[in-house]
């Protein structure tokens, strides 16, 4: 695994709407190489919408958004999503695609093909012998393997995952939490949601989305 190191991403004061109204109070944070977390918060909290924002998936936020002291908004994004994987609820695999013309697709939109960390990833995953079977053949907690093998396949320094232990049973768990913690030890960063708490991150921080008084922000609006 690669090493990364001296990157930051800050985060100032950052608010996601969804039909005109903030998703949930502006938050702040600043993620150093080596670091991990985890942001919580209950079902509709705007999870999901914030990693989307992040990830350039949606522009529907306001505030700065930092990737080494340069804010992504000016002429900086490309350097920004080059140095990302975002892995969300849609795995974003093509299932009339075999394991490998998956894997070796998003390798090839920014890296070169390398067809042996596929094959060491998949045997990691203890998914090996389904290289060349369709995505679409695959069981629910298969594929989140395939897709979860994208995070040794593309190395880049800041992982963005939403919610990364749906349908894995406890040996992926397992292996993750420790992709996670290699990772970290290599300089990476993490940010990622979870219903539950990963202990078995190594010193995994916590931010909680909180609910935005609609009834206040709508008085100071119309004041505006």
């Amino acid at each position: 695994m690669p090493t990364f190191n001296n990157n930051q991403l800050t985060v100032k004061n950052l608010a996601v709407f969804r039909s005109e109204l903030p998703l949930f109070e502006a938050i702040s944070f600043t993620l150093n190489s080596g670091e991990a977390l985890q942001i919580s918060g209950t079902n509709g909290s705007g999870k999901t919408s914030l990693l989307r924002c992040l990830s350039g998936l949606s522009q529907r936020f306001e505030g700065q958004v930092d990737w080494n002291g340069n804010a992504i908004k000016n002429n900086h994004q490309l350097s920004f999503f080059q140095q990302l994987l975002y892995l969300g609820h849609s795995l974003g695999l093509k299932p009339k695609l075999t394991v490998e013309q998956n894997l070796s697709f998003y390798q090839q939109l920014r890296f070169a093909k390398n067809e042996n960390i596929i094959v060491d990833t998949l045997k990691q995953l203890k998914i090996a012998g389904y290289l060349n079977e369709l995505v679409g053949h695959l069981s629910a907690g298969q594929k989140r393997r395939v897709a979860l093998a994208r995070i040794i396949c593309e190395p880049v320094p800041l992982w963005i995952l939403d919610e990364p232990m749906v349908a894995l049973d406890t040996e992926g768990q397992d292996w993750l939490e420790k992709c996670c913690n290699q990772h970290l030890k290599c300089g990476g960063m993490i940010l990622l949601t979870s219903h539950q708490r990963l202990s078995g991150i190594d010193g995994l921080k916590e931010i909680g989305l909180k609910d935005v008084d609609l009834h206040a922000y709508l008085n100071q609006a119309s004041q505006i």
